[in-house]
């Protein structure tokens, strides 16, 4: 009796196995189709560009020649490329700084409001549901040095020294796109805080409370630990999208005045598509690449460690 019920055992210990197999090959035959696409107009691509970068292709003919590093070189010798850079930097960590302290703020809000509490949600939500091209639209008009309603607010309030050409001021121009990236990109880190925020055990809350802690302390003690990975998550999120800021400057600027406000995502359209040195703008897509693994790599490890110790 006992061999049988060992061979018993054995058997379905086989046919869960074959079973598991069988499970794990449906899903990897459901997912193939997506992998191939992925593979042909991500991976192919971005491997193709590395490639283009050692040459001195135009992105219209066929021939090109390989030039090596040179457009590298050129590229860490151009004071163009350094300004982009200077700007992709102001974007992207000032971006990410400022929305995820903006962000957490209305959460807290939000997380204390009792009555029409999803009218409210909605409302912060809402600029992250219209794309950033549309969004810059308007406020192109918006801010326009003739018609905008910026200007004539201003000149109707009294402060015509305030009035500004404020797309078209260099000094200034950054920082314009800098407030425009932050009113766009914030509904989604709030939403992500506010969920956060309501899954904070209230008996802690209410522990620290009863041993006489105010509400900053309860916050500094209590609930920022909790929040430690929903700040890890947002803050590397809002970093890359820092890191390629593309459609505000396209549809606000042009890169102007000048070269200005050239970000390096525009820095390398502009290239490619504008100026026909394809090689030249792969070259600066691959730095661009690089930065922002070097950067994520960086800000996950030091986000990562913060969590475990708090």
């Amino acid at each position: 009796m006992a061999t049988v019920r060992r061979g018993t055992s054995g058997a379905s210990h086989n046919a869960i196995h074959a079973q598991a197999r069988r499970n794990k090959l449906m899903m990897f035959l459901f997912t193939l189709p997506m992998l191939v696409l992925f593979l042909w107009i991500v991976i192919f691509p971005s491997l193709q560009s590395i490639q283009l970068s050692f040459t001195n292709y135009d992105g219209i003919s066929a021939k090109y020649d390989y030039v090596g590093l040179r457009n590298y070189q050129e590229i860490i010798g151009s004071g163009r490329f350094w300004n982009s850079t200077k700007n992709t930097l102001i974007l992207g960590i000032g971006s990410a700084f400022i929305i995820n302290v903006i962000s957490l703020a209305v959460a807290l809000l939000l997380d204390h409001i009792k009555h029409f509490a999803g009218f409210f949600r909605t409302i912060v939500y809402l600029p992250s549901l219209v794309s950033a091209f549309i969004v810059s639209t308007i406020w192109k008009y918006m801010l326009n040095s003739n018609f905008g309603a910026v200007n004539e607010i201003l000149t109707k309030m009294g402060l015509d020294s305030l009035a500004h050409d404020w797309l078209g001021d260099s000094k200034h121009i950054i920082w314009v796109l800098l407030f425009l990236i932050c009113f766009t990109l914030g509904g989604n880190t709030t939403l992500i805080y506010l969920s956060n925020l309501q899954s904070v055990p209230q008996e802690l809350v209410e522990a620290a409370e009863v041993d006489g802690a105010n509400g900053l302390q309860v916050f500094r003690h209590v609930t920022w630990p909790m929040l430690a990975g929903s700040v890890t998550v947002n803050f590397t999120l809002a970093l890359i999208g820092g890191w390629v800021i593309f459609d505000q400057v396209m549809v606000l600027t042009g890169g102007g005045p000048g070269f200005v406000s050239e970000t390096m995502a525009f820095f390398i359209y502009r290239l490619g598509f504008g100026e026909y040195r394809a090689g030249f703008g792969s070259a600066a897509a691959v730095i661009l690449f690089i930065v922002v693994m070097i950067t994520t790599l960086i800000t996950n490890k030091y986000m990562r460690s913060r969590e475990i110790q708090q």
